[in-house]
């Protein structure tokens, strides 16, 4: 999802769901994922501020709350419902910290599992920084990481310089407490291709700045930014390895598939596989509907919008990958594929042999 600098600041403040309509949006899809290979994104002009999105599919949260408790779930590291993942510690508590400019970073707890990064951080501000202002509606921070060799493996807008060509999408949350001089800040990573990121046992995130943003009005529809920013050098070690969680296949039950010719879970997503000509049919359809996944926990139901979808050739045939953002994992032996809010294929996990 490309955002144009006009329609940036006011997509950036909402929540936005990656959707999928059918008929005409979906064969719009349809045709630009199979340009995606030869096509290249142009850079906007937000030198300072936005310069990452030309180079990746972008989905933004941005959140202001108390902190607490609240700020930790809002912040997504309280989402993880699956037991296994609780208790074999899937989030890894950190706790590495490093002082510069008199300000304080802690790296809380990460996660890391070949598809998706997380990265938790508290940060700690003098109580007379400009990034405590009131008016500030966005924070963001430059990082990268490294490896053993000093070979840089992920570089979020460092030293104004790209390189997140193994990243779909990022998502940012942030809480700010103003009493307490006090910011949260989260992280999520995604890859590209299934498994695309770089596993590194004793990496170095470094980051580069901290700034927030200000909106200072429009004028015949354009928004004037202006940044504060405090550059400096943290540094925090990391482990970027992959814990002992295999994924899961799930295959749809007898009856009509849609298309669907099954799906895996991972710690952080759960992956539907839909046949070309699966897609192709529902681009027939006359009504315009989105994916969903549904898991129905006794009375309880949780729906989960598509996050990604994208082409996949493998074994000379095509075939789309839906990507849910879906934590639960292992939960469920049962899960609910849902097209048009209505059509539904029933998904079961398949027993490990």
């Amino acid at each position: 999802m490309c955002l144009s600098e006009k329609n940036l600041k006011k997509t950036i403040m909402k929540e936005e769901e990656l959707s999928m309509v059918v008929r005409n949006r979906l064969d719009e899809t349809y045709k630009n994922i199979l340009k995606e290979e030869t096509s290249k994104k142009t850079k906007p002009k937000l030198k300072y501020i936005y310069p990452l999105i030309a180079v990746f599919s972008c989905i933004i949260i941005i959140s202001m709350t108390p902190l607490g408790l609240a700020a930790v779930n809002l912040l997504r590291f309280g989402d993880f419902t699956s037991d296994n993942l609780k208790q074999n510690q899937f989030i890894s508590k950190t706790f590495a910290s490093d002082v510069d400019q008199n300000i304080q970073i802690q790296l809380q707890e990460h996660y890391f599992d070949n598809n998706a990064l997380g990265l938790h951080f508290s940060i700690k501000l003098p109580r007379d920084s400009n990034l405590l202002a009131s008016d500030i509606e966005e924070y963001i921070l430059t990082f990268a990481i490294s490896n053993e060799e000093d070979q840089t493996i992920i570089n979020f807008n460092m030293d104004d310089i790209d390189v997140l060509d193994n990243i779909q999408s990022t998502s940012v949350d942030y809480a700010i407490d103003r009493e307490t001089n006090t910011l949260e800040m989260t992280y999520r990573l995604q890859a590209k291709e299934k498994g695309n990121l770089f596993e590194v046992e004793n990496a170095t995130l470094s980051i580069g700045s901290i700034k927030g943003i200000k909106n200072q009005g429009n004028t015949q529809g354009e928004n004037h930014l202006s940044v504060e920013e405090v550059k400096g050098d943290w540094k925090f070690p990391i482990d970027l390895t992959t814990k002992e969680f295999d994924p899961i296949k799930f295959l749809p039950l007898e009856g009509k598939t849609y298309g669907v010719n099954g799906a895996i879970a991972y710690p952080t997503s759960f992956i539907v596989n839909l046949s070309k000509d699966g897609f192709e049919q529902l681009a027939e359809q006359q009504e315009n509907g989105t994916f969903q996944l549904k898991v129905i926990n006794g009375e309880k139901k949780q729906t989960y919008e598509a996050k990604n979808t994208k082409i996949n050739h493998q074994n000379n045939q095509d075939f789309f990958e839906i990507t849910f953002e879906y934590s639960g994992y292992d939960q469920f032996s049962e899960v609910i594929f849902v097209i048009n809010n209505k059509e539904e294929v029933l998904l079961k996990s398949k027993p490990s042999v």
